[in-house]
């Protein structure tokens, strides 16, 4: 959703607003890449479940500047401590952890919507077909990301 130039996406357990256009580079970039990791660790795998800690959790995130590099971490099913394969996706303060194909699926779509929202929102991001071909974001207002450092 977007509302006053940011983008709102709600989760069962966290609602993030999207302020800046990094962080949705982040994500987004986060997600995609790591779609053969997924399809990997999850392969011939029932549908998984992480278990929900007691109580309710509920948060809220605002990403409003510059974030470092998302990091994506597998966990086999022999080193989960939920006996199930875990892919874990970290931006800026946000953990995802999931358990199954279902549920990246569901991430990878969450996050590519949020992504084509920032691509309109703000012009110095490239349109996700624009990052398929190659097309770097520009961050003249922040320290660019280190994928934008490496390939200039």
């Amino acid at each position: 959703m977007l509302i006053a130039r940011t983008i709102l996406l709600t989760m069962p357990s966290v609602r993030v607003r999207l302020a800046h256009p990094q962080p949705a580079y982040e994500a987004y970039k986060a997600w995609a890449d790591a779609a053969d990791q997924a399809a990997r660790l999850f392969a011939g795998t029932e549908s998984g479940t992480v278990p929900t800690p007691d109580g309710q959790v509920s948060g809220q995130l605002r990403l409003d500047r510059s974030v470092p590099p998302a990091v994506v971490e597998t966990l086999p099913a022999r080193l989960s401590p939920t006996r199930m394969p875990q892919l874990r996706v970290s931006v800026g303060g946000l953990l995802t952890v999931i358990a199954d194909m279902a549920a990246f699926t569901s991430q990878l779509n969450l996050w590519t919507t949020a992504y084509r929202h920032a691509a309109r929102c703000w012009g110095n991001l490239p349109t996700v077909e624009e990052l398929a071909a190659g097309a770097l974001p520009r961050f003249e207002d922040t320290e660019a990301p280190v994928l934008t450092k490496v390939a200039a």
